[in-house]
């Protein structure tokens, strides 16, 4: 079974934005550090910034494009996996679903 129960299904829904802006935050300041580089390539720069944005972008793809109930389990553990969900906001799904998440993060180590 791939969904959830109904309400770990509204718990991630009603946390969604925050994981969003989080993980956001954390490319920006990416970003930010990299711009910063006292260097004198400024080409190096703007690759190493393109290199980010590219890899960031396939992140956030993977834990939040086309988010649905028969999918959450997944986007929930790339969430656990890529450290952008809060353990308190975790600590809130259900047993089984936490369960469920941290089986399928040992997958991806």
């Amino acid at each position: 079974m791939n969904s959830i129960s109904e309400s770990d299904w509204k718990k991630l829904r009603s946390i969604k934005g925050e994981v969003l802006n989080f993980s956001c935050e954390r490319v920006l300041d990416r970003i930010k550090k990299t711009i910063e580089k006292q260097s004198e390539n400024k080409h190096e720069i703007y690759l190493d910034l393109w290199k980010i944005l590219k890899e960031e972008d396939q992140k956030i793809a993977i834990m939040f494009d086309d988010l649905k109930r028969s999918n959450a389990i997944h986007k929930l553990a790339a969430w656990k996996h890529n450290g952008v969900i809060s353990d308190d906001s975790f600590a809130e799904f259900s047993n089984e679903t936490r369960h469920r998440i941290l089986a399928l993060n040992e997958l991806f180590r």
